[in-house]
């Protein structure tokens, strides 16, 4: 834990929940409500899952820096590319599976998946490039 970049870790979980309120609540909310078959009543008392999201894009930044860090990759552009690969081989894959299998809907996976590809995508350029530089001596 001590050669995480907390930096930016904490930029890009800031950057994730910002991604996500403008993405499912101004971009597509109605077509992801309307694709998961939800009205406005259903959130009602659900806030504390919004605290599970925060832990678990937590979790996935920890890894994603991890990561990062193993392969020396360094640089926005290098993050952004490396995160992306691991988003379309890792993450939407296992979210493929929720509509394979659980009878999901295409406008679903493209809605959740394209937040995955900009989440990841930004995360990984936002860790590989934002970095505390030492102070000179």
């Amino acid at each position: 834990m001590k050669n995480v970049n907390w930096l930016g870790l904490v930029v890009a979980l800031v950057a994730g929940q910002v991604i996500g309120i403008l993405w499912y609540g101004n971009l597509f909310s109605a077509a992801w409500m309307e694709a998961q078959r939800l009205t406005e009543a259903d959130f009602v008392g659900q806030d504390w899952k919004m605290g599970l999201g925060v832990v678990n894009m937590i979790v996935i930044l920890l890894g994603l820096d991890w990561l990062l860090r193993r392969l020396g990759v360094d640089g926005y552009v290098a993050g952004a590319r490396t995160a992306l690969l691991v988003c379309v081989c890792f993450a939407l894959t296992v979210a493929a599976l929720n509509y394979i299998y659980a009878a999901g809907t295409l406008s679903l996976f493209v809605i959740d998946g394209g937040y995955q590809v900009v989440t990841y995508t930004i995360a990984g350029a936002l860790l590989a490039g934002l970095k505390r530089r030492p102070k000179a001596a």
